[in-house]
């Protein structure tokens, strides 16, 4: 049996922009995140919040996502050297918890590395070669993502503009 939910126009549009990027249809992708969302309160270690990327489940009460664990975990650190020495803020019982929704939901965790990745070097590329370099290698002109993201949520503080980019 189906069921129709009726949501805002915002709300649709900034679905059917995740949709097509994730090359889902609408009511999947929202049946999906519906279920993960809901599944979410047997991890109580873990909570979804918004970040500059959108949704992602992050670890309760820090500023830490699931895919930051899951990334040391894929390069070879033991969940205890992860609580223990990388991120120390973190118990056990909380990397565990990540590292068990990324086994349930791993779609959703390699899809942020994937493009996390892909910003960083482009990130890397960037201030290394300067804009002109940049665009140069690349074909692309301005500032990659990440780099504009975070000004601007430098700028929002108040703490000053950098001239040079």
């Amino acid at each position: 049996m189906e069921h129709t939910i009726t949501v805002s126009e915002q709300i649709y549009t900034a679905l059917q922009r995740q949709a097509t990027r994730s090359r889902k249809p609408v009511n999947a992708l929202v049946e999906s995140w519906l279920k993960q969302h809901l599944d979410l309160e047997r991890y109580p270690e873990l909570e979804w919040r918004q970040g500059p990327g959108g949704w992602r489940v992050g670890i309760r009460d820090t500023a830490i996502d699931v895919y930051t664990v899951v990334g040391y975990s894929r390069v070879g650190y033991s969940p205890q050297e992860i609580a223990g020495e990388l991120l120390p803020r973190l118990s056990l019982a909380q990397v565990c918890a990540a590292l068990r929704y990324y086994a349930e939901y791993p779609d959703e965790i390699d899809q942020i590395l994937a493009e996390s990745e892909a910003e960083t070097l482009k990130a890397r590329l960037y201030r290394s070669l300067g804009p002109v370099g940049y665009r140069r290698v690349t074909g692309l002109s301005g500032q990659p993502r990440v780099i504009r993201e975070a000004r601007a949520r430098y700028d929002e503080k108040g703490e000053g503009t950098d001239e040079h980019g």
